[in-house]
């Protein structure tokens, strides 16, 4: 079996940036499992050229890229032949891991792509973002940016869970209809076609309390200069850009100290994970979290797939189902 990638030729804006390549199958070493990939997430801003961030890949790398595998061959003493995984594979069908960062696939994460979405790395960052990091109350309002998306969707309806009163943020009409029809937040706004500050206004006549950010960028500041903000209201950072904080809260005429920004990471509640998807398992059995995944067929519609989720054209989580 040869092993198919997507590599990056140069930073990624058009499909001409990125190619599918066919090489061997990687070799083992001690210590080491051989896994196939089923499911693989396409996450933007780990390749995007205009995010500042550390250990961004180079030209000739693989497009990284969390994914659900099984393990055809192994030297490892935990993951076995057979074991379903999540690990971090790059965009590609073959990958080998020595176990860093791998773990084997939850019971309850059904189906499988479901760890790279809800009951995953975005259904974490919004239960910790809002139950830890704001220490959301009942009662309160939470406003939800990208809220179609694994993330924003999952923050929505743990607040209304948690007894808050949630209002998402989409691009879309079609975006906004699923976020009030099937993640069952009380409104949203169509950021493309709406004034958000009069529509926040509406909504939210008392101020928000909770903003979970999933952009930041130009909608960030649109909000936090809006005046909509309550008096020590929280900002929820899940977005890759980093944030002037006395700045930002300067031009929207706050106090220092009026507002918090918190930033999640996720590698702060690892060992927390066990109470995530305990409750986040038994809320999606039941049928109390809805979700929506973006899925295309096959390694060779990636790199389309990829583009058009940096262009923010996606309505749900991007995935790869690999053939």
């Amino acid at each position: 079996m040869r092993n198919l990638q997507v590599r990056i030729k140069r930073p990624p804006s058009r499909p001409a940036d990125l190619e599918v390549v066919e090489t061997e199958r990687p070799a083992l070493t001690n210590g080491s499992f051989l896994a196939r990939a089923l499911w693989l997430a396409v996450d933007p801003f780990r390749c995007a050229p205009d995010v500042a961030t550390s250990g961004l890949p180079r030209p000739g790398d693989v497009v990284p890229a969390h994914g659900v595998g099984q393990v055809i061959e192994s030297r490892h003493d935990v993951f076995s032949v057979g074991s379903l995984v999540v690990l971090d594979c790059g965009l590609q069908q073959l990958c080998v891991s020595g176990g860093l960062h791998a773990r084997l696939l939850h019971p309850g994460q059904t189906p499988a792509s479901t760890a790279l979405g809800v009951l995953g790395a975005p259904g974490m960052a919004a239960y910790f973002g809002l139950l830890h990091l704001a220490r959301l109350r009942a009662g309160e309002t939470v406003l939800v940016s990208a809220a179609a998306n694994a993330a924003g969707a999952m923050a929505g309806q743990i607040a209304i869970l948690k007894g808050a009163r949630a209002i998402g943020i989409a691009g879309t009409r079609e975006k906004c209809d699923w976020v009030t029809r099937h993640a069952r937040l009380s409104a949203c706004i169509n950021y493309a076609t709406e004034n958000l500050q009069a529509r926040l206004r509406h909504l939210a006549p008392n101020g928000v309390d909770v903003y979970f950010d999933n952009v930041g960028g130009e909608l960030l500041e649109a909000v936090v200069t809006s005046g909509v903000l309550a008096h020590g209201a929280r900002i929820v950072q899940n977005s890759v850009a980093p944030l002037d904080t006395a700045a930002l809260l300067h031009r929207g005429g706050y106090a220092p100290g009026a507002l918090q920004v918190l930033r999640v990471s996720l590698s702060d509640y690892e060992h927390r994970r066990g109470e995530f998807l305990r409750d986040a398992i038994a809320w999606h059995g039941a049928g109390r979290i809805a979700s929506k995944d973006h899925v295309v067929d096959g390694l060779a519609n990636a790199p389309a797939h990829l583009l058009l989720a940096m262009q923010g054209g996606n309505f749900g989580r991007p995935l790869v189902r690999v053939n």
